[in-house]
């Protein structure tokens, strides 16, 4: 059974995710520690530390991934918004490696139509300063490949490869989100076509790359370049799409996070956590 998981709220506490998870069903978690749409790093005290690890402890250290705010961008033509995105990352970053969890994952940004060739070396020596700022000893910066939507870098997986090649670090690597890779062109329908993404995927980026998988079906149709997760079985990836990549053999040790509406529209559940065990089962 593959390792099934699903963004979970932590509000009140970073160390409230682990119950919260665990009575939904979920063996993997991803959280935003700070509000999505506002800048601001994790605040962290020895206090918080101390009740997070030993709630990571009793609940069997599973895989936990914080996902950064969604307003940073390093690819654009704003200096300061660029700065603020690097301070920011690197404070997620250092957090991430303080509490002992596998990582940060976040958007690259849009290149506001520049094209991705130029904007790559800035990106590229940002991605090199948060490292160096942060320093971390475990956990990873996690890239997640977009759904291409105004200019936003990373919808294409030789983009991902590229910036990966030219930071050089093996603690930058990827996350693989299904709706955004199905909004840029790329079928996860059938079980052939699931198989030739994942395949797409190995021969660009690389699965030893590959660290986490957002599992969201999609409301939009392929190639719609737009970015709108569907509960799974209700969009146009559809079950039979799911059950492929689930069963898919190299997969099988990459955790899976739900990051779905939710069927009572308060984001990932029980229930969509549930058609994930009857598909993968």
């Amino acid at each position: 059974m593959p390792i099934l998981g699903a963004h979970v709220d932590s509000s009140h506490g970073l160390h409230l995710a682990f119950p919260r998870a665990k009575a939904m069903g979920a063996t993997a978690i991803q959280v935003h520690p700070t509000p999505p749409n506002y800048w601001g790093s994790p605040k962290l005290d020895e206090d918080r530390i101390a009740r997070f690890k030993a709630a990571a402890d009793e609940a069997g250290r599973p895989p936990f991934f914080f996902h950064a705010v969604y307003l940073i961008n390093l690819a654009g033509d704003d200096a300061t918004l660029r700065q603020r995105s690097e301070s920011t990352l690197t404070g997620y970053l250092r957090a991430a490696d303080e509490l002992g969890i596998d990582g940060v994952i976040f958007h690259t940004g849009s290149h506001k139509g520049a094209g991705f060739e130029a904007c790559l070396p800035t990106i590229v020596e940002h991605l090199k300063r948060v490292i160096e700022r942060a320093d971390p000893q475990l956990a990873l910066l996690l890239i997640e490949n977009n759904a291409g939507m105004g200019g936003c870098v990373g919808a294409r997986f030789e983009e991902i490869r590229a910036m990966l090649d030219a930071v050089g670090d093996p603690r930058v690597r990827a996350c693989f989100d299904t709706c955004h890779a199905f909004a840029s062109g790329y079928d996860e329908r059938t079980e052939e076509t699931a198989r030739a993404t994942v395949d797409e995927w190995d021969r660009v980026v690389g699965l030893d790359n590959l660290v986490a998988v957002h599992c969201n079906d999609s409301q939009m149709a392929l190639g719609s370049n737009r970015d709108r997760h569907a509960n799974i079985g209700q969009g146009e990836i559809g079950e039979e799409g799911f059950r492929a990549l689930l069963h898919e053999r190299r997969l099988a040790a990459k955790p899976f996070i739900l990051e779905v509406p939710g069927f009572e529209g308060k984001g990932p559940d029980a229930a969509n956590l549930e058609i994930l065990r009857r598909l993968a089962g």
